[in-house]
């Protein structure tokens, strides 16, 4: 058995990491499907703009915290080591069921992908067959990634590579040929200028762009981490940023006028508008390019669950057992254990976009946790600021804005019809988590809390020391004064 996990991720497959868990479900299904919940139009890209603001701005703070503390466990070791271990916990519990619940509306969704694919092709009967058998075909998606994630994070690295070629092969195929096809007139008759619905478009939005956080959790198996992840992680950003708002003023400057009125949105998707305007060939290529992008969602977002409760087990939070590694160098019974809760959603799945709105408050939660500790981390904690090889001379000012803009976008989705439901859930899983972790307080006997405590103790007694060795001196004092006076 394995020792420790492996670092063999460099920035190649650091940048296919995130690039690849980002671009998927929120390009190809998203910027389609979100008509049916918030009417933007064309106005979709400003909402793909807006989204990118405060994305940016939160990619900074991981990248300190990565060059910072590079281990497995991302946010639940940057917060529960800068802010609160309760606080670190309970937000990545919140975001550990948002994660999982991603790999089975990715799982689905691609699904749905490939039925596009399909039909495109003229295969309408193996179009049927997929859509009778949608869910089971979604769950043998899950635990072919799950065996993929079980041998080792190289075999990972490699079948990630090749699946973010395929995908950006497909982007580049849609935007080079689907430019040409962008007309003004189809984007300003579906242009919708009102900021709050933008605003709340970008809310769900934000969506698309939440997996840059993923490769962090792998922190212990990327290569001279101290530099690899912040570089991978702001040059993915940015690229992801441009493709996402080449692709959607692509989508909507395709579609005419009555194409745009007549069009199904709650069950769309990139690849059946680019159907309608691109030649059969290319057309199959980008189905089958989404199909691929939503695929490698689940393959990092595996990898993501299964460090997180990892990180948890090693704190003793969950059973240490779930920290235990194969030959292979990974936490086997964690990504079991994700794997089963993962297929459990997908046979109690509703809509995407439904399951969009609770994942992303899930994860905002966490943003706005992981915004705190960059903010506070070099006051409070100085020695561990010390030794960040990436740092910015504002960090308090990326690192208010990332937190406020959480929070301002956490507070639009609450405005949206059907958010509440997802909320209510939210509260009570939270709650669950809170009964976890006071059962298993008592083993919370934690290297870098025990020794914290220590030294509180320590400072306390010195100073109670110094109190009595200090007090007798300036009695005797003012003793010596009083004697000669006399």
């Amino acid at each position: 058995m394995s020792t420790g996990l492996k670092r063999e991720l460099g920035l190649k497959e650091v940048v296919a990491t995130v690039v690849t868990s980002v671009i998927g479900g929120g390009l190809f299904l998203t910027t389609v499907q979100i008509q049916d919940k918030v009417p933007v139009g064309s106005s979709v890209i400003f909402s793909y703009i807006l989204a990118a603001v405060p994305a940016i701005f939160i990619a900074l703070c991981y990248a300190v915290l990565s060059s910072a503390i590079p281990a497995s466990g991302g946010e639940y070791v940057f917060v529960s080591r800068i802010v609160d271990p309760f606080i670190g916990f309970i937000v990545t519990w919140a975001r550990w069921f948002a994660m999982i619940a991603v790999i089975a509306a990715m799982s689905v969704g691609d699904v749905t992908i490939f039925e596009d694919f399909l039909n495109i092709l003229g295969w309408q009967s193996s179009s049927a067959f997929v859509s009778s058998n949608i869910q089971f075909i979604a769950i043998f998606l899950v635990i072919v990634f799950l065996i993929v994630n079980y041998v080792g994070v190289k075999v990972y690295g490699r079948v990630q590579t090749i699946m973010f070629v395929l995908l950006m092969l497909g982007l580049v195929s849609l935007i080079t040929f689907g430019l040409p096809n962008v007309r003004f007139g189809n984007l300003s008759a579906s242009f919708e200028p009102d900021f709050s619905l933008i605003a709340q478009a970008s809310s769900l939005i934000f969506f698309s762009y939440i997996g840059f956080s993923v490769i962090n959790d792998a922190g212990d198996e990327v290569k001279n981490p101290e530099k690899t992840l912040p570089k991978g992680v702001l040059l993915s950003i940015s690229v992801i940023a441009v493709i996402y708002i080449l692709v959607a003023l692509i989508t909507y400057g395709s579609m005419s006028p009555s194409f745009y009125s007549s069009y199904d949105f709650a069950n769309g998707s990139i690849a059946d508008v680019a159907s309608h305007f691109l030649p059969l060939p290319l057309a199959a290529f980008v189905a089958f390019a989404g199909s691929v992008a939503i695929i490698s969602d689940i393959n990092p977002t595996i990898l993501s669950t299964s460090r997180l409760s990892f990180a948890w087990a090693k704190d003793k939070i969950v059973p240490k057992k779930l920290a235990e590694l194969n030959r292979f160098g990974v936490p086997k019974w964690t990504l079991v254990v994700n794997t089963i809760m993962a297929i459990s959603i997908i046979l109690l799945a509703r809509q995407f976009m439904q399951a969009v709105m609770m994942i992303n408050m899930a994860v905002l939660l966490v943003f706005m946790a992981t915004s705190l500790a960059t903010l506070i981390l070099p006051y409070k904690h100085p020695e561990i600021y010390s030794k960040a090889r990436f740092r910015l001379k504002a960090l308090w000012v990326v690192a208010l804005i990332g937190m406020l803009s959480s929070a301002l976008f956490f507070g639009y989705i609450l405005r949206l019809d059907d958010a509440m439901p997802g909320f209510i859930f939210l509260l009570a899983w939270i709650g669950i988590g809170s009964v976890v972790y006071v059962f298993t307080l008592e083993k919370h006997q934690l290297p870098w809390r025990v020794y914290k405590e220590e030294k509180k103790e320590k400072s306390l007694l010195d100073h109670q020391l110094i109190s009595k060795l200090v007090g007798p001196k300036k009695e005797n004092k003012k003793e010596m004064v009083v004697n000669r006076k006399k």
